[in-house]
């Protein structure tokens, strides 16, 4: 009996896991750009993605905030940011794009869009919240053509 109910929780995990969407962050300026990572918990990690490189994870939890910059000072008041905020909530995903000090891409273009091509792509910082299914892959493209 409790083999059987562990196989189960099991595979509902495994199932649950294969389901969840990515999110990704690729770099097509040509400079590296930075990836500061804020969890609900307000821990944060920074990460560098080279010109060309991408930075994906698996789509989990409620409160992720993705904030990019040309440089390695996040925290900065002069430094400009691209937030890209998103809330899991299966089978939805709320997200939303804006920006804080200034457009890190002033002069680039960007792009946030899904695997599911009924989701609206943000190309700008309108802040609104929208919604999708959080089994989709969103990429957020920097310097997009």
């Amino acid at each position: 009996m409790q083999l059987t109910t562990t196989l189960t929780l099991l595979t509902a995990a495994l199932a649950s896991t294969a389901a969840a969407g990515n999110a990704v962050v690729w770099n097509r300026c040509t400079d590296t750009i930075y990836l500061t990572i804020t969890r609900a918990n307000q821990q944060s990690t920074t990460r560098p993605i080279a010109s060309g490189q991408r930075y994906t994870e698996t789509i989990a939890n409620q409160g992720n905030s993705f904030g990019v910059t040309r440089n390695p000072d996040y925290f900065s008041p002069n430094t400009p940011k691209l937030i890209w905020g998103f809330s899991n909530a299966p089978p939805t995903l709320y997200y939303s794009v804006s920006q804080v000090n200034g457009d890190p891409f002033a002069g680039a273009k960007f792009r946030l869009k899904s695997s599911d091509g009924n989701c609206q792509a943000i190309t700008g910082y309108d802040g609104r919240t929208r919604t999708c299914g959080s089994n989709n892959d969103y990429t957020l493209v920097a310097c997009a053509q």
